[in-house]
């Protein structure tokens, strides 16, 4: 884990926050602790699961055409 850009995206929200609360912005986050607390967990829960499906192995892969850009002009559509 990159602590260095937890700390980096730590110190951002901070100074955003100060920043719309000194200059009268409206902040985009809740103005109440169960709302913040909600967003805390979504975005907890967004993380684990990605962690989780990461170490699982891709057992759909073969089903999977990929993309254009990675296809030969043929299959593409290209055809010149």
């Amino acid at each position: 884990m990159n602590y260095v850009k937890i700390l980096a995206g730590l110190v951002l929200s901070f100074a955003v926050g100060l920043a719309c609360r000194k200059f009268g912005i409206p902040a985009a986050s809740p103005p109440v602790l169960s709302g913040a607390l909600l967003v805390f967990m979504m975005s907890s829960g967004y993380w684990l699961v990605d962690r989780y499906v990461a170490r699982r192995a891709a057992e759909n892969k073969r089903h999977c055409g990929g993309h254009a850009i990675e296809a030969a002009p043929e299959q593409a559509g290209g055809g010149r």
